[in-house]
């Protein structure tokens, strides 16, 4: 009954004391934190998607001339453009990637046009007025009177154009960390087709709706894919070596000997793993709200979702320190497989930043599904989004703990 306590309580200690683990396990996750939490920006990717929602159409479906052209404009930029019918609900995000929606109101068209009939006599007139005003008495006073009563018939034709204003509506969530950018990007093309228009002043404005009222910011974005990543590298590269110098000691070749089962060695690892990954993800919040004040903060379902993954990266650990005797053909393995998922899976930035065939290649990857179940749960608050990749990671734990029970050589060591 006290062997399971006695083998946690020795391993524990012994990975306390190891340097390297105290190192990559809490030091290097919260260098990373404070290092991407405070400069971390990215540059811009080629591409976003967008998806429009135009309401600016006729009975039969038809869109305006100018709510059509806006939209040309804005696929023929970096944007992607996905149209949505008017009835068409809101595409939900579940964590896979993130959605803006941006909808051109009814009557844009015609509000637009009448706008720009008034920017366009307004510059008339002020420009005809300027050089009046420069040339003085060279005008013959009965061309002046004629200008000012053409001036008069465009002051009494303003005032049969009724212009309401133009508005267009993005909205995203708050933890999509692009929002902003997007924003700033469809600001710079609505300016150009204005110009385009021969707008003297702005007509179009964007009015940003978050989808949700919790605010965060990118250190809070970012958070739970260091804890995942680094909790996958412990769980392949730690435990795996572990077990490995282990074999290399004669420790494990011992343990075999005694009563003590494989099983049961097996369940103390994932154990001191499990503390390992609270003691990790207690450190990074509390560095995290010390330093950048986040609001991110763990609850039973990301806790579940820490779990779940420790139990699946341990398993693995356990397997590849168990079935492959050379320690430097364990720690080559090792780093290979962790290294391309850290950086590859979208644990240290959006897939968008990322060409198309690494998109695709991630979602291959299971420390990417590990993330998005821990962000969906930690960041976004929304377990019922969380559950397809949680359930993917479960999946994975159960047959990363299976194999290292199944295929890890006991008594053989």
């Amino acid at each position: 009954m006290t062997t399971t306590p006695t083998l946690v309580k020795l391993l524990f200690k012994s990975w306390m004391r190891s340097k390297v683990s105290l190192f990559f396990g809490f030091l290097f996750p919260v260098m990373l934190l404070l290092v991407f939490g405070s400069i971390f920006g990215g540059p811009s990717p080629p591409n976003y998607t967008l998806y429009v929602r135009n309401l600016d159409v006729d009975q039969h479906g038809t869109p305006g001339v100018l709510s059509e052209a806006f939209v040309r404009a804005l696929n023929g930029s970096v944007f992607e453009v996905r149209l949505l019918k008017p009835g068409d609900p809101t595409p939900r995000g579940t964590g896979f990637a993130a959605v803006r929606v941006l909808t051109i109101p009814r009557g844009f068209t015609d509000n637009l046009l009448n706008t720009t009939m008034l920017n366009r006599i307004d510059v008339t007139t002020d420009t005809i007025t300027s050089i009046i005003r420069m040339a003085g008495e060279r005008i013959p006073e009965q061309t002046r009177d004629q200008i000012e009563a053409s001036m008069e018939g465009l002051q009494t034709f303003k005032r049969f154009i009724v212009a309401e204003g133009v508005q267009i509506t993005l909205e995203g969530s708050p933890d999509d960390r692009l929002l902003q950018p997007i924003e700033g990007i469809i600001n710079v093309i609505a300016s150009k087709f204005e110009l385009g228009l021969l707008n003297a002043s702005s007509a179009i404005e964007i009015r940003t709706v978050h989808a949700q009222v919790r605010q965060l910011r990118s250190v809070d974005y970012y958070l739970p894919g260091y804890i995942a990543a680094f909790i996958m590298t412990n769980g392949l590269i730690g435990v795996s070596s572990l077990v490995s110098d282990m074999h290399r000691r004669g420790v494990i070749k011992l343990l075999a000997s005694t009563p003590v089962s494989k099983a049961t060695w097996i369940t103390s690892l994932i154990v001191v793993q499990t503390l390992a990954s609270l003691l990790l993800t207690a450190v990074m919040v509390a560095v995290g709200w010390l330093v950048f004040r986040i609001v991110a903060i763990p609850d039973l379902y990301s806790l579940a979702v820490i779990l779940l993954g420790t139990l699946a990266f341990t398993g693995f650990g356990v397997l590849i320190g168990g079935t492959v005797k050379e320690a430097e053909a364990v720690t080559a393995l090792g780093n290979s497989i962790s290294f391309p998922m850290m950086f590859l899976s979208g644990a240290f930035w959006p897939l968008e930043l990322m060409p198309g065939f690494l998109q695709a290649a991630a979602r291959y990857m299971p420390l990417y599904y590990f993330h998005v179940a821990l962000r969906e749960t930690l960041v976004a608050g929304s377990p019922e989004t969380a559950l397809f990749p949680a359930l993917l990671v479960a999946a994975l734990a159960v047959v990363g703990v299976t194999s290292a029970v199944l295929m890890t050589k006991w008594r053989d060591f």
